[in-house]
């Protein structure tokens, strides 16, 4: 169910005009820790239903990107896609599976604004053990 509330003031404060397809395209954003690409959201948005094209979410994803509201990153050559918080914050991102965390501190360092930190999280930095 879409929280329409909460998008529409999400969506007002960006100052960004409301539409069903931007709704559309936050709702499915607000299910995923880990970005997404547009393709997937299509997908995902036609396995419930919604009948939008592709050029439609690339649109909506531009205009939030825009705007703010959404974060997008390369992964493999292709861009994906990140519903984030809004406090400012820049973002530690895992090289081996994707995972995204939003780090809220003091982003500036000698002069230097960190946006973006690659490294390995604790998951994939620990080995499975195998019996």
């Amino acid at each position: 169910m879409i929280d329409l509330a909460r998008w529409d003031r999400m969506l007002e404060e960006a100052g960004i005009r409301t539409t069903r397809h931007r709704l559309l395209v936050l709702d499915v954003l607000a299910c995923h820790r880990q970005p997404i690409s547009a393709q997937q959201i299509h997908a995902e948005l036609h396995e419930r239903g919604a009948r939008i094209g592709l050029t439609t979410v690339y649109r909506a994803l531009t205009s939030m990107a825009a705007a703010g509201l959404v974060h997008t990153f390369t992964r493999t050559e292709e861009t994906v896609y990140r519903l984030c918080g809004p406090a400012k914050h820049h973002h530690l991102i895992c090289r081996v599976c994707g995972l995204v965390i939003e780090r809220v501190e003091e982003d500036v360092m000698a002069g230097f604004r960190a946006e973006e930190v690659y490294g390995t999280c604790a998951a994939c930095a620990s080995p499975e053990i195998t019996p």
